[in-house]
């Protein structure tokens, strides 16, 4: 396999601060702290800092997080967070794997991924071999692993993704057209709209029971017959899978 091409080493300050000014905070002042810094620096609102600039923005911030003012120590873990993004995202295109395995593998840039990394934390992301990464969910026993890629192997994995999500409409359609002249479809926009969906997941289409206001109605999907139904009018069109743990109320359909 090729070697992915490496981002420049030596991350800009002005790369620095604009991911960090892209976080999220806890203590929503800090966005007017950030803000107030830059334009200390910085003779007009519309122009972004260089790196001259940035840097000096960074000194500012780095004096605040370390005297104890309002949320200061925040900012010190949102810097260091972004410290640590940059230290691992040293190249310029990710495939990035859910773990365990949901669907194609997509391709990330390394703009897109170092936000991702930074707004993630440094408890959340660690670093792999070969250049890798894992980027732990916050509450799901889940993860998604992104690892280095060449361009050309990037934009083969987008074709792969725009091919199956093409794909994936065309199932949608299509089940929708068996479906629609034989079953109460959901109507989405109703509190009494219960009915059979029809959506897309990933590079697949789910075909499930949505019981709007009406709970009892879900009985209609298996004690009624209608799921059997439905695996009778797609199974001439597809291939037709049952619902997994988490969702057993639903069915998986591929071309």
């Amino acid at each position: 396999m090729s070697e992915a091409p490496a981002v420049s080493a030596g991350p800009s300050k002005a790369l620095t601060l604009r991911l960090l000014r892209r976080r999220s905070f806890s203590a929503s002042y800090l966005v007017q702290v950030i803000d107030l810094a830059v334009r200390e620096v910085v003779s007009s609102q519309f122009d972004e800092p260089d790196e001259r600039e940035a840097g000096l923005v960074h000194q500012r911030l780095t004096r605040y997080a370390a005297n104890g003012r309002p949320g200061s120590a925040e900012l010190a873990r949102a810097m260091l967070d972004v410290k640590h993004a940059l230290d691992l995202v040293r190249h310029d295109h990710y495939r990035a794997s859910a773990v365990p395995e949901r669907g194609l593998d997509t391709t990330v840039a390394a703009d897109q991924l170092l936000e991702l990394v930074a707004e993630a934390g440094r408890d959340r992301v660690l670093a792999a071999q070969g250049g890798a990464l894992v980027v732990l969910a916050e509450e799901e026993e889940a993860s998604t692993v992104y690892r280095p890629v060449s361009a050309a192997q990037a934009k083969s994995l987008r074709q792969e993704a725009r091919s199956a999500k093409e794909g994936a409409i065309q199932l949608h359609e299509g089940a929708v057209e068996a479906l629609r002249p034989h079953v109460r479809m959901a109507d989405w926009s109703r509190d009494d709209g219960y009915g059979v969906a029809v959506d897309v997941v990933r590079d697949a289409v789910s075909v499930q029971w949505w019981p709007a206001a009406v709970p009892e109605s879900l009985a209609l999907w298996d004690q009624g017959g209608i799921r059997q139904l439905c695996m009778a009018l797609l199974s001439d069109r597809f291939t037709v899978s049952a619902g997994d743990e988490r969702n057993p109320y639903a069915m998986m359909l591929r071309i």
